[in-house]
Protein backbone atom coordinates (compact mmCIF):
# COMPACT_ATOMS: atom_id res chain seq x y z
CA UNK A 1 0.00 0.00 0.00
CA UNK A 2 2.86 2.73 1.06
CA UNK A 3 4.14 1.54 -2.80
CA UNK A 4 0.97 2.56 -4.21
CA UNK A 5 -0.01 5.72 -2.33
CA UNK A 6 3.59 7.00 -3.10
CA UNK A 7 3.73 6.18 -6.65
CA UNK A 8 0.59 8.57 -6.91
CA UNK A 9 1.80 11.02 -4.99
CA UNK A 10 4.96 11.07 -6.88
CA UNK A 11 2.41 11.28 -10.30
CA UNK A 12 0.59 13.93 -8.59
CA UNK A 13 3.64 16.13 -8.29
CA UNK A 14 4.69 15.40 -11.84
CA UNK A 15 1.71 16.20 -13.05
CA UNK A 16 1.30 19.62 -10.73
CA UNK A 17 4.66 20.37 -11.58
CA UNK A 18 4.19 19.94 -15.86
CA UNK A 19 0.72 21.94 -15.73
CA UNK A 20 2.96 25.09 -14.91
CA UNK A 21 5.66 24.25 -17.21
CA UNK A 22 4.86 25.66 -20.54
CA UNK A 23 7.51 23.28 -22.29
CA UNK A 24 5.88 20.00 -21.01
CA UNK A 25 2.19 18.45 -21.60
CA UNK A 26 1.51 15.86 -18.65
CA UNK A 27 -1.92 13.65 -19.20
CA UNK A 28 -2.79 10.53 -17.54
CA UNK A 29 -5.40 8.19 -18.57
CA UNK A 30 -5.88 4.45 -16.87
CA UNK A 31 -8.85 1.96 -15.39
CA UNK A 32 -9.88 -0.63 -12.55
CA UNK A 33 -11.90 -3.29 -13.02
CA UNK A 34 -13.14 -5.67 -11.03
CA UNK A 35 -14.47 -9.14 -11.71
CA UNK A 36 -16.01 -11.86 -10.48
CA UNK A 37 -16.06 -15.71 -11.66
CA UNK A 38 -18.22 -18.87 -11.37
CA UNK A 39 -17.17 -21.66 -13.66
CA UNK A 40 -19.14 -25.18 -12.98
CA UNK A 41 -17.48 -28.17 -13.60
CA UNK A 42 -14.09 -27.11 -13.17
CA UNK A 43 -11.01 -28.40 -11.48
CA UNK A 44 -8.79 -25.66 -9.80
CA UNK A 45 -6.91 -25.19 -13.32
CA UNK A 46 -10.23 -24.35 -15.00
CA UNK A 47 -12.88 -26.02 -16.58
CA UNK A 48 -12.32 -29.97 -16.89
CA UNK A 49 -15.15 -31.22 -19.39
CA UNK A 50 -13.78 -34.61 -19.04
CA UNK A 51 -14.82 -35.32 -15.29
CA UNK A 52 -18.78 -35.23 -14.06
CA UNK A 53 -17.09 -34.89 -10.60
CA UNK A 54 -15.54 -31.53 -11.06
CA UNK A 55 -16.40 -28.96 -8.47
CA UNK A 56 -16.82 -25.28 -8.86
CA UNK A 57 -14.50 -22.55 -9.26
CA UNK A 58 -15.01 -19.34 -8.05
CA UNK A 59 -12.73 -16.10 -7.36
CA UNK A 60 -12.34 -12.24 -7.67
CA UNK A 61 -10.05 -10.49 -9.79
CA UNK A 62 -8.51 -7.20 -10.21
CA UNK A 63 -6.84 -4.81 -12.40
CA UNK A 64 -5.24 -0.97 -11.81
CA UNK A 65 -3.03 0.46 -14.13
CA UNK A 66 -2.67 3.65 -15.09
CA UNK A 67 -0.92 5.30 -18.30
CA UNK A 68 1.39 8.28 -17.92
CA UNK A 69 2.31 10.43 -21.24
CA UNK A 70 4.99 13.59 -20.85
CA UNK A 71 4.91 15.52 -24.11
CA UNK A 72 8.37 17.38 -23.61
CA UNK A 73 8.01 19.14 -26.70
CA UNK A 74 6.50 18.74 -30.63
CA UNK A 75 8.98 16.07 -31.37
CA UNK A 76 9.45 14.56 -27.96
CA UNK A 77 6.76 12.05 -25.77
CA UNK A 78 7.58 9.98 -23.38
CA UNK A 79 4.83 6.84 -22.55
CA UNK A 80 4.42 4.52 -19.88
CA UNK A 81 2.05 1.87 -18.17
CA UNK A 82 2.38 1.65 -14.64
CA UNK A 83 0.36 -1.48 -13.06
CA UNK A 84 -0.30 -2.13 -9.58
CA UNK A 85 -2.32 -4.92 -10.28
CA UNK A 86 -3.05 -6.83 -13.33
CA UNK A 87 -5.51 -9.86 -12.89
CA UNK A 88 -4.61 -9.82 -9.25
CA UNK A 89 -6.43 -13.07 -7.51
CA UNK A 90 -8.48 -11.99 -4.37
CA UNK A 91 -7.05 -13.84 -1.49
CA UNK A 92 -3.81 -15.21 -3.18
CA UNK A 93 -1.24 -14.30 -0.77
CA UNK A 94 1.75 -15.27 -2.78
CA UNK A 95 3.39 -12.74 -4.62
CA UNK A 96 3.47 -14.73 -7.70
CA UNK A 97 1.50 -17.64 -6.73
CA UNK A 98 -1.26 -19.65 -7.45
CA UNK A 99 -2.91 -20.56 -10.74
CA UNK A 100 -3.25 -17.16 -11.90
CA UNK A 101 -1.33 -13.91 -11.82
CA UNK A 102 -0.64 -14.01 -7.84
CA UNK A 103 -1.21 -11.13 -6.03
CA UNK A 104 1.07 -8.55 -8.00
CA UNK A 105 1.74 -6.38 -4.62
CA UNK A 106 4.63 -4.94 -6.36
CA UNK A 107 4.65 -1.69 -8.39
CA UNK A 108 5.23 -2.89 -12.65
CA UNK A 109 6.49 -0.36 -14.89
CA UNK A 110 4.90 -2.86 -17.56
CA UNK A 111 5.80 0.08 -20.59
CA UNK A 112 8.28 2.94 -21.01
CA UNK A 113 9.49 4.53 -23.99
CA UNK A 114 10.04 7.34 -26.07
CA UNK A 115 8.86 8.47 -29.45
CA UNK A 116 11.05 11.11 -31.56
CA UNK A 117 9.44 13.28 -34.54
CA UNK A 118 12.68 12.75 -36.44
CA UNK A 119 13.65 14.44 -39.81
CA UNK A 120 13.62 10.89 -41.29
CA UNK A 121 10.38 9.52 -39.36
CA UNK A 122 8.92 8.46 -36.06
CA UNK A 123 11.37 6.99 -33.98
CA UNK A 124 9.87 4.74 -30.96
CA UNK A 125 12.81 3.16 -28.56
CA UNK A 126 12.49 1.19 -25.20
CA UNK A 127 9.95 -1.00 -23.11
CA UNK A 128 7.30 -1.09 -25.37
CA UNK A 129 3.81 -2.79 -26.37
CA UNK A 130 4.18 -6.28 -28.02
CA UNK A 131 2.27 -8.84 -28.78
CA UNK A 132 -0.46 -7.38 -30.45
CA UNK A 133 -0.67 -6.74 -34.48
CA UNK A 134 -3.71 -6.36 -36.78
CA UNK A 135 -7.07 -7.32 -35.48
CA UNK A 136 -7.25 -9.36 -31.83
CA UNK A 137 -7.28 -12.89 -33.14
CA UNK A 138 -3.66 -13.97 -33.09
CA UNK A 139 -2.41 -11.08 -30.60
CA UNK A 140 -1.46 -11.13 -27.20
CA UNK A 141 -0.64 -7.86 -25.18
CA UNK A 142 2.57 -7.69 -23.61
CA UNK A 143 6.26 -5.68 -23.35
CA UNK A 144 9.20 -6.18 -25.41
CA UNK A 145 12.51 -4.29 -25.60
CA UNK A 146 12.37 -2.47 -29.45
CA UNK A 147 13.78 0.29 -31.32
CA UNK A 148 11.40 1.61 -34.62
CA UNK A 149 11.00 3.29 -37.21
CA UNK A 150 8.01 4.88 -39.63
CA UNK A 151 10.49 6.13 -42.40
CA UNK A 152 8.76 9.54 -43.59
CA UNK A 153 10.00 8.45 -46.99
CA UNK A 154 6.81 6.44 -47.76
CA UNK A 155 3.93 8.71 -48.88
CA UNK A 156 0.74 7.87 -47.72
CA UNK A 157 -1.80 6.27 -48.04
CA UNK A 158 1.26 3.64 -47.59
CA UNK A 159 3.01 3.26 -43.97
CA UNK A 160 6.02 1.37 -43.36
CA UNK A 161 7.59 0.17 -39.73
CA UNK A 162 10.68 -1.16 -39.49
CA UNK A 163 11.76 -2.42 -35.88
CA UNK A 164 13.94 -5.14 -34.05
CA UNK A 165 13.41 -6.75 -30.85
CA UNK A 166 15.59 -7.89 -27.98
CA UNK A 167 14.07 -10.82 -26.40
CA UNK A 168 16.39 -12.20 -24.45
CA UNK A 169 19.85 -10.54 -23.73
CA UNK A 170 22.76 -13.18 -22.12
CA UNK A 171 25.50 -11.51 -23.11
CA UNK A 172 25.35 -8.85 -20.71
CA UNK A 173 25.24 -10.29 -17.43
CA UNK A 174 26.69 -13.82 -17.71
CA UNK A 175 29.02 -13.38 -20.96
CA UNK A 176 27.38 -15.46 -23.48
CA UNK A 177 27.56 -13.82 -26.62
CA UNK A 178 25.93 -16.53 -28.81
CA UNK A 179 23.03 -17.20 -26.59
CA UNK A 180 20.26 -14.52 -27.22
CA UNK A 181 16.81 -13.94 -29.31
CA UNK A 182 16.31 -11.23 -31.31
CA UNK A 183 12.97 -10.62 -33.55
CA UNK A 184 13.08 -7.97 -36.70
CA UNK A 185 9.71 -6.71 -38.32
CA UNK A 186 9.09 -5.36 -41.64
CA UNK A 187 5.21 -4.10 -41.25
CA UNK A 188 3.65 -2.79 -44.29
CA UNK A 189 0.11 -1.01 -44.73
CA UNK A 190 -1.88 0.59 -47.01
CA UNK A 191 -4.73 2.37 -45.83
CA UNK A 192 -8.04 4.41 -47.43
CA UNK A 193 -11.15 5.52 -46.47
CA UNK A 194 -12.92 2.25 -46.12
CA UNK A 195 -10.12 -0.28 -46.58
CA UNK A 196 -7.18 -1.19 -44.28
CA UNK A 197 -4.76 -4.18 -45.24
CA UNK A 198 -1.77 -4.98 -43.70
CA UNK A 199 1.26 -7.27 -44.22
CA UNK A 200 4.28 -8.24 -41.66
CA UNK A 201 6.80 -10.39 -42.57
CA UNK A 202 9.02 -11.10 -38.79
CA UNK A 203 12.57 -13.19 -38.67
CA UNK A 204 12.66 -14.36 -34.95
CA UNK A 205 16.63 -16.02 -34.57
CA UNK A 206 16.27 -17.75 -31.19
CA UNK A 207 19.52 -18.89 -30.07
CA UNK A 208 19.36 -19.29 -26.27
CA UNK A 209 20.27 -23.06 -26.49
CA UNK A 210 22.77 -22.56 -28.81
CA UNK A 211 24.97 -22.94 -25.18
CA UNK A 212 23.29 -25.27 -23.73
CA UNK A 213 24.15 -28.62 -23.97
CA UNK A 214 22.36 -31.82 -24.21
CA UNK A 215 22.42 -35.55 -22.44
CA UNK A 216 23.37 -36.64 -25.91
CA UNK A 217 26.18 -33.28 -26.23
CA UNK A 218 23.81 -31.59 -29.05
CA UNK A 219 22.63 -28.13 -29.53
CA UNK A 220 20.85 -26.26 -31.96
CA UNK A 221 19.59 -23.02 -32.94
CA UNK A 222 15.72 -22.16 -33.97
CA UNK A 223 15.44 -19.77 -36.72
CA UNK A 224 12.41 -19.09 -38.07
CA UNK A 225 9.91 -16.91 -40.07
CA UNK A 226 6.34 -15.36 -39.75
CA UNK A 227 4.25 -14.01 -42.18
CA UNK A 228 1.04 -12.32 -41.13
CA UNK A 229 -2.03 -10.63 -43.31
CA UNK A 230 -4.52 -8.13 -41.81
CA UNK A 231 -7.55 -7.01 -44.11
CA UNK A 232 -10.11 -4.36 -42.57
CA UNK A 233 -12.98 -3.50 -45.14
CA UNK A 234 -15.99 -1.65 -45.32
CA UNK A 235 -18.57 -2.21 -47.90
CA UNK A 236 -21.82 -0.10 -47.32
CA UNK A 237 -23.00 -1.34 -44.22
CA UNK A 238 -21.42 -4.85 -44.51
CA UNK A 239 -17.60 -4.89 -42.34
CA UNK A 240 -14.94 -7.46 -43.35
CA UNK A 241 -12.29 -8.20 -40.72
CA UNK A 242 -9.94 -10.61 -42.07
CA UNK A 243 -6.26 -12.32 -40.34
CA UNK A 244 -4.20 -14.69 -41.33
CA UNK A 245 -0.74 -16.06 -40.14
CA UNK A 246 1.89 -18.28 -40.99
CA UNK A 247 4.92 -18.91 -39.44
CA UNK A 248 7.98 -21.74 -40.99
CA UNK A 249 11.51 -22.59 -40.76
CA UNK A 250 13.90 -24.41 -38.35
CA UNK A 251 11.95 -25.10 -34.72
CA UNK A 252 15.09 -27.18 -33.78
CA UNK A 253 18.44 -26.99 -35.93
CA UNK A 254 20.85 -29.32 -34.05
CA UNK A 255 24.51 -28.63 -34.07
CA UNK A 256 24.87 -32.68 -34.23
CA UNK A 257 21.57 -35.07 -35.31
CA UNK A 258 21.12 -38.03 -33.05
CA UNK A 259 18.59 -40.34 -35.49
CA UNK A 260 15.18 -40.94 -33.36
CA UNK A 261 16.24 -39.23 -30.16
CA UNK A 262 17.50 -35.39 -31.54
CA UNK A 263 16.86 -34.77 -35.28
CA UNK A 264 16.14 -31.23 -36.85
CA UNK A 265 12.67 -30.38 -36.64
CA UNK A 266 10.29 -27.31 -39.14
CA UNK A 267 8.03 -25.43 -38.21
CA UNK A 268 5.05 -25.48 -40.38
CA UNK A 269 1.57 -23.85 -38.27
CA UNK A 270 -1.00 -21.52 -39.89
CA UNK A 271 -4.02 -19.31 -38.32
CA UNK A 272 -6.81 -18.02 -40.22
CA UNK A 273 -9.80 -15.94 -38.86
CA UNK A 274 -12.78 -14.07 -40.65
CA UNK A 275 -15.70 -12.02 -39.55
CA UNK A 276 -18.69 -10.59 -41.45
CA UNK A 277 -20.89 -8.15 -39.51
CA UNK A 278 -23.27 -5.57 -40.38
CA UNK A 279 -25.22 -2.80 -38.39
CA UNK A 280 -28.98 -2.34 -38.61
CA UNK A 281 -29.93 0.71 -36.40
CA UNK A 282 -29.64 -0.51 -32.68
CA UNK A 283 -28.21 -3.75 -34.26
CA UNK A 284 -25.28 -5.12 -34.54
CA UNK A 285 -24.91 -8.99 -36.50
CA UNK A 286 -22.17 -10.81 -37.58
CA UNK A 287 -21.19 -14.42 -39.05
CA UNK A 288 -17.42 -15.51 -37.36
CA UNK A 289 -15.22 -18.49 -38.73
CA UNK A 290 -11.90 -19.35 -37.17
CA UNK A 291 -9.09 -22.25 -37.70
CA UNK A 292 -5.87 -22.77 -35.91
CA UNK A 293 -4.07 -25.66 -37.41
CA UNK A 294 -3.37 -28.89 -35.44
CA UNK A 295 -0.82 -31.37 -35.01
CA UNK A 296 -1.33 -34.41 -37.08
CA UNK A 297 1.95 -36.40 -36.48
CA UNK A 298 3.98 -36.95 -32.59
CA UNK A 299 5.72 -40.50 -34.02
CA UNK A 300 8.49 -39.03 -35.59
CA UNK A 301 10.87 -36.85 -33.74
CA UNK A 302 11.55 -34.76 -37.37
CA UNK A 303 7.54 -34.37 -37.88
CA UNK A 304 7.06 -30.65 -38.54
CA UNK A 305 4.92 -28.18 -35.65
CA UNK A 306 1.74 -27.72 -36.64
CA UNK A 307 0.08 -27.29 -34.09
CA UNK A 308 -0.72 -23.36 -33.86
CA UNK A 309 -1.65 -22.94 -30.54
CA UNK A 310 1.46 -24.86 -29.03
CA UNK A 311 3.73 -22.11 -29.33
CA UNK A 312 4.29 -22.94 -33.23
CA UNK A 313 2.44 -19.98 -34.28
CA UNK A 314 2.97 -17.37 -31.68
CA UNK A 315 0.45 -18.66 -29.43
CA UNK A 316 -1.81 -19.00 -32.47
CA UNK A 317 -5.46 -17.94 -30.92
CA UNK A 318 -3.67 -15.07 -28.92
CA UNK A 319 -5.35 -14.04 -25.29
CA UNK A 320 -6.86 -10.97 -26.70
CA UNK A 321 -9.11 -12.84 -28.83
CA UNK A 322 -12.52 -13.19 -26.57
CA UNK A 323 -15.39 -13.57 -28.88
CA UNK A 324 -17.04 -16.40 -26.66
CA UNK A 325 -16.99 -16.75 -23.03
CA UNK A 326 -15.96 -20.65 -22.40
CA UNK A 327 -14.12 -21.50 -25.89
CA UNK A 328 -11.85 -17.88 -25.47
CA UNK A 329 -12.97 -15.94 -22.57
CA UNK A 330 -10.26 -13.57 -20.98
CA UNK A 331 -9.11 -15.41 -18.04
CA UNK A 332 -11.73 -18.45 -18.88
CA UNK A 333 -10.79 -19.90 -22.20
CA UNK A 334 -10.39 -23.21 -23.57
CA UNK A 335 -8.20 -22.21 -25.94
CA UNK A 336 -6.15 -19.39 -24.40
CA UNK A 337 -7.03 -18.79 -21.10
CA UNK A 338 -4.72 -16.07 -19.52
CA UNK A 339 -5.37 -17.03 -16.28
CA UNK A 340 -5.38 -20.88 -17.15
CA UNK A 341 -3.14 -22.93 -18.72
CA UNK A 342 -5.40 -23.74 -22.24
CA UNK A 343 -6.67 -27.45 -22.15
CA UNK A 344 -4.13 -29.63 -23.93
CA UNK A 345 -5.77 -31.77 -25.80
CA UNK A 346 -7.39 -28.83 -27.70
CA UNK A 347 -4.11 -27.20 -27.96
CA UNK A 348 -2.53 -30.40 -29.63
CA UNK A 349 -6.04 -31.04 -32.07
CA UNK A 350 -6.48 -27.10 -33.29
CA UNK A 351 -9.68 -25.83 -34.02
CA UNK A 352 -12.58 -25.14 -36.63
CA UNK A 353 -14.81 -22.77 -34.85
CA UNK A 354 -18.04 -21.10 -36.86
CA UNK A 355 -20.51 -19.20 -34.67
CA UNK A 356 -22.95 -15.94 -34.71
CA UNK A 357 -22.83 -12.58 -32.42
CA UNK A 358 -25.02 -10.31 -31.69
CA UNK A 359 -25.10 -6.67 -29.67
CA UNK A 360 -27.91 -4.85 -29.46
CA UNK A 361 -28.70 -1.07 -27.98
CA UNK A 362 -31.54 -1.12 -25.81
CA UNK A 363 -30.59 2.37 -24.75
CA UNK A 364 -28.07 4.68 -24.18
CA UNK A 365 -27.10 3.08 -21.15
CA UNK A 366 -27.84 -0.83 -21.74
CA UNK A 367 -26.94 -3.02 -24.41
CA UNK A 368 -27.37 -6.67 -24.72
CA UNK A 369 -24.99 -9.62 -25.94
CA UNK A 370 -25.61 -12.70 -27.80
CA UNK A 371 -23.85 -15.20 -29.42
CA UNK A 372 -23.89 -18.89 -30.43
CA UNK A 373 -21.11 -21.30 -31.55
CA UNK A 374 -20.26 -24.49 -32.91
CA UNK A 375 -16.63 -26.12 -32.87
CA UNK A 376 -14.29 -28.87 -34.29
CA UNK A 377 -11.04 -30.57 -33.75
CA UNK A 378 -8.53 -29.64 -36.80
CA UNK A 379 -6.40 -32.89 -36.34
CA UNK A 380 -7.29 -35.98 -34.14
CA UNK A 381 -4.68 -38.41 -34.84
CA UNK A 382 -1.87 -36.24 -33.15
CA UNK A 383 -4.42 -36.00 -29.85
CA UNK A 384 -4.64 -39.92 -30.33
CA UNK A 385 -0.94 -40.12 -30.20
CA UNK A 386 -0.96 -37.79 -27.59
CA UNK A 387 -3.16 -40.68 -25.38
CA UNK A 388 -1.33 -43.05 -26.50
CA UNK A 389 2.19 -41.48 -24.86
CA UNK A 390 -0.07 -41.44 -21.98
CA UNK A 391 -0.48 -44.81 -21.49
CA UNK A 392 -4.90 -44.97 -22.07
CA UNK A 393 -4.54 -47.20 -25.22
CA UNK A 394 -5.55 -46.75 -28.59
CA UNK A 395 -8.24 -44.79 -28.67
CA UNK A 396 -10.31 -43.10 -31.50
CA UNK A 397 -11.67 -39.50 -30.47
CA UNK A 398 -14.44 -38.04 -32.73
CA UNK A 399 -13.98 -34.81 -34.38
CA UNK A 400 -17.09 -32.17 -32.20
CA UNK A 401 -15.85 -30.00 -29.11
CA UNK A 402 -19.40 -28.98 -28.87
CA UNK A 403 -22.16 -26.01 -28.86
CA UNK A 404 -21.33 -22.83 -27.06
CA UNK A 405 -24.16 -20.33 -26.24
CA UNK A 406 -23.32 -16.96 -24.59
CA UNK A 407 -25.73 -14.04 -23.45
CA UNK A 408 -24.55 -10.93 -21.51
CA UNK A 409 -25.45 -7.50 -20.43
CA UNK A 410 -23.92 -4.25 -19.76
CA UNK A 411 -25.19 -1.39 -18.02
CA UNK A 412 -23.29 2.24 -17.86
CA UNK A 413 -23.76 3.39 -14.72
CA UNK A 414 -21.87 6.62 -14.90
CA UNK A 415 -20.09 8.12 -18.09
CA UNK A 416 -16.66 6.23 -16.83
CA UNK A 417 -18.02 3.59 -15.16
CA UNK A 418 -19.59 0.33 -16.52
CA UNK A 419 -21.01 -2.75 -14.86
CA UNK A 420 -21.15 -5.95 -17.16
CA UNK A 421 -23.24 -9.37 -16.38
CA UNK A 422 -22.26 -11.99 -18.49
CA UNK A 423 -23.51 -16.19 -18.67
CA UNK A 424 -22.34 -19.04 -20.79
CA UNK A 425 -22.99 -22.57 -21.43
CA UNK A 426 -21.62 -24.97 -23.40
CA UNK A 427 -22.16 -28.23 -24.55
CA UNK A 428 -19.35 -30.76 -24.48
CA UNK A 429 -19.04 -33.47 -27.57
CA UNK A 430 -18.16 -36.52 -27.91
CA UNK A 431 -14.01 -35.54 -28.94
CA UNK A 432 -14.51 -34.76 -24.55
CA UNK A 433 -16.58 -37.93 -23.90
CA UNK A 434 -14.11 -40.12 -25.97
CA UNK A 435 -11.29 -38.89 -23.90
CA UNK A 436 -13.32 -39.13 -20.84
CA UNK A 437 -14.26 -42.74 -20.74
CA UNK A 438 -10.09 -43.84 -22.37
CA UNK A 439 -10.06 -42.58 -18.40
CA UNK A 440 -12.52 -44.47 -16.58
CA UNK A 441 -14.86 -40.59 -16.60
CA UNK A 442 -17.53 -39.58 -17.80
CA UNK A 443 -17.79 -35.96 -19.52
CA UNK A 444 -19.95 -33.26 -18.74
CA UNK A 445 -21.33 -29.81 -19.81
CA UNK A 446 -20.03 -26.57 -18.65
CA UNK A 447 -21.01 -23.27 -17.30
CA UNK A 448 -20.16 -19.97 -16.46
CA UNK A 449 -21.31 -16.72 -14.68
CA UNK A 450 -19.10 -13.46 -14.20
CA UNK A 451 -19.84 -10.00 -13.36
CA UNK A 452 -17.26 -7.07 -14.12
CA UNK A 453 -17.50 -3.76 -12.97
CA UNK A 454 -15.53 -1.12 -14.85
CA UNK A 455 -13.89 2.22 -14.05
CA UNK A 456 -11.73 4.46 -16.60
CA UNK A 457 -10.20 7.80 -16.24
Amino acid sequence: MKKIISTVAALGLVAGFAATASAMDFSMTGKYVLEGYMLNNADGLGFNPYSDEAGTDSAWVQTFLVKPTLKVNDKITMFSEIRFAKDSDWGDDAADGGPGMGDHRGVDIYHIYMEYMSPVGKLRMGRTPAGSWGSDFMSTSTTANRFMWWPSFVAEPFSLCLFTQKTVENDWDNNNDDNDSDMYEIDLTYKVDNMNLRAAYDFINDKTQSDVETALGSLYDRQHNRLKLNADMQFGPVSVLSEYGWQFGDFRDYDTEVAGLEEDRDVDAMAFMLDVSTKMDKLDIGLLYFWAEGQDELDDADDDMTAAMNGALDNGIGDDFNPYYILTGDHTGMLNSDEYDADPFMVQGGVHAIGIHTDFAVSDQLSLHGAVAYALVDEESGVEQMLLQQGLGAVSVDDEYGWEIDLGAKYKLLDNLTYELRGAYFNTGDFFEDIAEAAGQDADDLYLVSHHLTMTF
